[in-house]
């Protein structure tokens, strides 16, 4: 999984439009690089039944604190 593999990114959710936009321009705006990765149902806990059908249209957000050497997006 992703945020056990990469050191410094945390999950904050998984998301489709308008939500997604909304939330990562926030994130953005008070100095978080955000990440999007695929949305893989199988690799998720809970319930995601409801989400299995369109899954290509959700992405999951990962954070990190902005620094000097940051890009704004990965």
């Amino acid at each position: 999984m992703l945020e056990a593999g990469i050191k410094g990114w945390e999950k904050r959710g998984i998301y489709d439009d308008p939500q997604l936009t909304r939330i990562s321009k926030m994130y953005e705006q008070i100095g978080f690089v955000i990440r999007l990765e695929p949305f893989r149902p199988l690799m998720e806990a809970g319930c995601t039944e409801c989400m299995k059908e369109n899954a290509d249209r959700y992405k999951v957000l990962y954070t990190k604190k902005r620094t000097q050497n940051s890009k704004i997006r990965y």
